[in-house]
């Protein structure tokens, strides 16, 4: 008898609101398909998630709805709203026989809350959360008092003292003990893993002192703070370009920046250029000096890591895990009360002529090179993994 052993990989069943090829809803779908790729040897990924993007009232084209569907490295279900139930998730479970159940939402109802209660919560298939930056105090900020009255009621009914939990950074490693109080064992730390690598070679106009190309590649949306953004902007002197690359998410909001837009001087020009696929955006980048970004907050900003990538040095808000920037040599990363200090930021890099911006160039992308180096590391996925699907047990009766 031959004693040779076959074995398969563990099934991680995923739940999340949107997956390739949608990219409107920006670093979740990155966050994960990068994680897909990077972990599909080693892991059987079957992801659930909407037949459509983020915002969209229609279904992806070329992709089929209602089954699996092999792509790369995972198995995708895309489904349609009316699809979603308790008795869905059930049957997920049923088909895929996971090992373990992994959550990339807390708050969102479909494919966080539902599959936590129907799937048992965490008691019996070992069940990983990652907040993907709901629980920082931007977000929290946003529709407050009913995220307030959740985190309230499920910390005091004990709902989620079963589940595992994944942060993606050390702000969010404490918000989840600040907010629920885990064992220490069960909450995992493994940094988002970023896109970068990619051609460094791309013609880009020289820069001339007095000028500068600002952009802002993100969601249009109040968390972005994308208002406080055209607001610094307008108070800049020189010439001036200041495009915005992202979808529309709400209607008021975009009002609220298109006023703020006309009045602007006319030494400022400020565009809405559209929605840009992922795969195109490094090249887009080339065309500007800086991006801004004060963001009300980010688990990660996979925005920010790319246009570091791409050469580019960021001023962004204090908010996100990017911090000590400025000493670095690649931005700078600052209060949102001290508007005047993105200002100082922003002139700096004003009036810089090609030579020095050709310095900070290179530094940004060396600055992303030593942090991959140092914080993409594969084992802190497989020891997450590998120690929640060892956690297994039975059903309580």
């Amino acid at each position: 008898m031959s004693n040779l052993k076959i074995t398969r990989k563990p099934v991680i069943l995923v739940f999340v609101r949107y997956y390739l090829p949608g990219y409107r809803a920006g670093g979740p779908v990155r966050s994960l398909s990068n994680l897909v790729r990077a972990l599909g040897s080693a892991y059987d990924f079957r992801v659930v998630c909407f037949d459509r993007d983020h915002g969209t009232n229609h279904p992806h084209l070329n992709v089929p709805v209602g089954q699996w569907h092999r792509q790369g490295e995972a198995r995708i279900r895309y489904s349609a709203p009316h699809e979603l139930g308790f008795a869905f998730c059930r049957r997920m479970v049923l088909e895929t026989g996971p090992d373990m159940i992994y959550l990339n939402s807390l708050f969102d109802r479909a494919f966080s809350m539902i599959p936590f209660l129907a799937l048992g919560r965490g008691r019996g298939t070992p069940m990983l959360l990652t907040p993907r930056g709901e629980l920082s105090p931007g977000a929290l900020g946003l529709k407050a008092g009913r995220k307030r009255l959740f985190l309230s009621v499920s910390r005091a009914a004990g709902l989620y003292n079963d589940v595992h939990w994944h942060a993606c950074s050390r702000p969010e490693s404490d918000q989840v003990q600040r907010f629920f109080s885990p064992e220490k064992s069960r909450v995992f730390l493994a940094s988002n893993l970023p896109e970068i690598g990619q051609n460094h070679t791309q013609g880009r106009a020289t820069k001339q002192p007095g000028k500068l190309r600002i952009v802002l590649a993100a969601r249009i949306a109040p968390m972005k703070n994308t208002l406080a953004a055209i607001r610094m902007v307008g108070k800049l002197s020189g010439t001036v370009e200041f495009d915005l690359w992202g979808p529309l998410e709400d209607k008021v909001y975009w009002d609220a920046c298109q006023q703020q837009i006309s009045l602007v001087p006319p030494n400022i020009t400020v565009r809405y250029r559209g929605e840009v696929e992922h795969e195109k955006l490094h090249a887009l980048l080339h065309e500007y000096d800086v991006m801004l970004l004060p963001t009300l907050g980010e688990n990660f900003g996979h925005a920010i890591i790319e246009a570091l990538d791409a050469g580019l040095p960021v001023v962004i808000s204090d908010r996100t895990p990017w911090r000590n920037l400025k000493q670095a040599g690649v931005g700078a990363d600052l209060p949102l009360e001290d508007e005047a200090a993105f200002l100082r930021e922003l002139v700096r890099y004003q009036t810089m002529d090609e030579s020095r911006m050709a310095t900070v160039r290179d530094t940004c992308r060396h600055y992303v090179a030593a942090w991959c180096a140092n914080n993409t590391n594969l084992d802190d996925y497989h020891n997450m993994f590998d120690a929640v699907i060892a956690s297994r047990q039975p059903l309580c009766k």
